[in-house]
């Protein structure tokens, strides 16, 4: 063998066991996604605002809702959630998921349709709460489309 057929086998061996080296560490194969973000670890919901979850899913007209998620979100999370801001991590509150069929929410916006063209179905809602007095804020949201609890590693499952 030539010089330079031994140094391009030692690289190609180095290259390869640095990748498998980079791949184990990082979890490669394993199905999961680092985010940089943990989850935090499951707790229950403060008594208070599992009470209002209950009461807000019966209000909106599904009171035994597909999946339900509690948290204490800060921004930017928060913010993408709700779709407002600021963006300062600093900002923070609670924050009750409810996915089912809340098509009720209709009512309370003004929304044009004609009956040929229903509106799509309410698939989920959300509210916010203070930290400090525990109050509604006063922001709601809802999608018709599927939520992805998945995009909000710090929602927890809240049971209703």
């Amino acid at each position: 063998m030539t010089r330079i057929a031994v140094k391009t086998i030692l690289v190609s061996m180095l290259v390869v066991m640095v990748a498998v080296t980079i791949c184990l560490a990082g979890g490669c194969g394993s199905g999961t996604a680092t985010t940089g973000v943990r989850s935090p670890a499951p707790s229950p919901a403060p008594s208070w605002l599992e009470k209002d979850a209950a009461s807000q899913a019966e209000r909106w007209g599904d009171p035994h809702p597909t999946a339900a998620y509690w948290g204490l979100l800060h921004d930017p999370e928060l913010g993408r959630l709700t779709a407002s801001g600021p963006n300062k991590p600093s900002h923070k509150a609670y924050v009750i998921v409810l996915v089912g069929d809340y098509s009720k929410a209709y009512s309370q916006m003004s929304l044009i349709t004609s009956p040929s063209t229903p509106p799509p179905p309410v698939k989920w809602v959300y509210f916010v709460y203070a930290t400090t007095t525990h109050a509604d804020t006063g922001s709601f949201g809802c999608g018709t489309k599927d939520f992805d609890a998945s995009k909000y590693p710090s929602l927890q499952p809240l049971a209703l």
